[in-house]
Protein backbone atom coordinates (compact mmCIF):
# COMPACT_ATOMS: atom_id res chain seq x y z
CA UNK A 1 0.00 0.00 0.00
CA UNK A 2 1.55 3.47 -0.77
CA UNK A 3 2.63 5.80 1.88
CA UNK A 4 2.01 9.78 2.49
CA UNK A 5 3.78 12.13 4.19
CA UNK A 6 2.23 14.27 7.02
CA UNK A 7 3.20 17.68 7.34
CA UNK A 8 2.25 19.68 10.43
CA UNK A 9 0.68 23.42 10.38
CA UNK A 10 4.17 24.78 10.22
CA UNK A 11 5.03 22.22 7.29
CA UNK A 12 7.76 20.44 9.19
CA UNK A 13 7.91 17.09 8.43
CA UNK A 14 5.85 14.70 11.13
CA UNK A 15 6.21 10.89 9.28
CA UNK A 16 4.45 8.87 7.09
CA UNK A 17 1.11 7.04 6.69
CA UNK A 18 -0.49 4.72 4.56
CA UNK A 19 -2.86 6.21 2.04
CA UNK A 20 -5.88 4.89 3.67
CA UNK A 21 -4.96 6.72 7.30
CA UNK A 22 -3.88 10.02 4.80
CA UNK A 23 -7.34 9.58 2.85
CA UNK A 24 -9.30 9.48 6.43
CA UNK A 25 -7.63 12.31 7.36
CA UNK A 26 -8.89 14.47 4.57
CA UNK A 27 -12.23 13.26 4.56
CA UNK A 28 -12.83 14.18 7.85
CA UNK A 29 -11.26 17.84 7.26
CA UNK A 30 -8.19 17.11 9.57
CA UNK A 31 -5.25 17.77 6.47
CA UNK A 32 -5.36 19.63 3.15
CA UNK A 33 -4.26 17.86 0.37
CA UNK A 34 -1.06 19.43 -1.14
CA UNK A 35 0.55 16.83 -3.54
CA UNK A 36 -1.71 13.97 -5.91
CA UNK A 37 -0.38 11.28 -6.85
CA UNK A 38 -2.17 11.34 -9.83
CA UNK A 39 -3.99 8.03 -8.93
CA UNK A 40 -7.49 8.17 -8.03
CA UNK A 41 -9.50 6.26 -5.72
CA UNK A 42 -13.36 5.07 -6.67
CA UNK A 43 -16.08 4.46 -4.31
CA UNK A 44 -19.52 3.55 -5.43
CA UNK A 45 -20.65 7.21 -5.96
CA UNK A 46 -17.16 9.60 -6.21
CA UNK A 47 -13.53 9.68 -7.23
CA UNK A 48 -11.00 11.24 -4.96
CA UNK A 49 -7.72 11.91 -5.84
CA UNK A 50 -5.07 9.79 -4.22
CA UNK A 51 -2.43 12.24 -2.03
CA UNK A 52 1.10 11.81 -1.52
CA UNK A 53 1.72 14.81 0.50
CA UNK A 54 -0.75 16.28 3.53
CA UNK A 55 -0.68 19.02 5.74
CA UNK A 56 -2.20 19.03 9.24
CA UNK A 57 -4.78 21.89 9.85
CA UNK A 58 -3.93 21.72 13.42
CA UNK A 59 -0.59 22.24 15.08
CA UNK A 60 0.52 19.14 16.68
CA UNK A 61 3.36 19.62 19.38
CA UNK A 62 6.52 16.92 18.59
CA UNK A 63 8.17 16.71 22.23
CA UNK A 64 12.17 17.41 22.00
CA UNK A 65 13.92 14.69 22.15
CA UNK A 66 17.50 15.17 23.05
CA UNK A 67 20.26 13.01 22.05
CA UNK A 68 20.93 10.00 21.93
CA UNK A 69 24.04 8.89 24.04
CA UNK A 70 26.86 6.81 22.62
CA UNK A 71 26.72 3.44 24.60
CA UNK A 72 27.64 0.12 23.96
CA UNK A 73 23.42 -1.08 22.84
CA UNK A 74 23.06 2.58 21.25
CA UNK A 75 25.50 2.00 18.52
CA UNK A 76 24.80 -1.27 17.79
CA UNK A 77 21.22 -0.66 17.20
CA UNK A 78 22.52 2.40 15.15
CA UNK A 79 24.31 0.62 12.88
CA UNK A 80 22.35 -2.86 12.52
CA UNK A 81 24.66 -4.80 14.33
CA UNK A 82 27.13 -4.24 11.34
CA UNK A 83 30.42 -2.86 10.89
CA UNK A 84 30.28 0.34 8.53
CA UNK A 85 33.15 -0.26 7.36
CA UNK A 86 33.45 -3.94 5.73
CA UNK A 87 29.76 -5.13 6.49
CA UNK A 88 30.56 -7.86 8.46
CA UNK A 89 28.28 -8.45 11.92
CA UNK A 90 30.46 -6.63 14.43
CA UNK A 91 30.08 -8.15 17.74
CA UNK A 92 32.09 -5.57 19.49
CA UNK A 93 32.93 -2.30 19.13
CA UNK A 94 36.63 -2.68 18.39
CA UNK A 95 35.85 -4.83 15.41
CA UNK A 96 38.46 -2.80 13.44
CA UNK A 97 41.73 -2.60 14.21
CA UNK A 98 43.30 0.60 12.56
CA UNK A 99 46.12 0.17 9.82
CA UNK A 100 48.54 1.29 12.47
CA UNK A 101 47.99 -0.94 15.03
CA UNK A 102 48.63 -3.79 11.74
Amino acid sequence: MPHVLVLNASYEPLGVVPLRRALVLVLENKAICLEESGAFLHSATRAVPAPSVVRLKRFVRVPYRGPVPLTRRALFARDGGRCMYCGAAATSVDHVIPRSRG
